[in-house]
């Protein structure tokens, strides 16, 4: 945050779940996920960041397996990127919008 020079930018660091449970409906720009690869969170860590997200917010997700652009659909989310580097899968996500009434 100080070399960015960001404004606006809260840094948590936290039990996710619990965190995110709190901020549902906050609208936020970016969640960055990282639960520990063997603690079998990742659908929960998800589930809890999408609605604290706004739409087209990002969620940057690291993880042991890709995550296929079918499950992220389902959970109403788009992938955009996607690397893996060692045993590590990097995921940039967007929140898809709602459909217009």
């Amino acid at each position: 945050v100080t070399r960015l020079e960001a404004a606006g930018v809260e840094v948590r660091r936290a039990n996710a779940i619990s965190v995110l449970k709190d901020l549902a409906g906050a609208d936020l720009d970016l969640v960055f996920l990282d639960p520990p690869f063997d603690a079998a969170l990742f659908d929960k860590a998800i589930d809890g960041a999408v609605p604290a997200l706004r739409p087209d917010g990002f969620l940057y997700l690291e993880a042991p397996t890709a995550w296929t652009e079918p499950q992220l659909r389902g959970k109403g989310l788009e992938l955009l990127r996607h690397l893996k580097a060692g045993q590590v899968h990097a995921h940039l996500i967007r929140r898809a919008q709602a459909p217009a009434a």
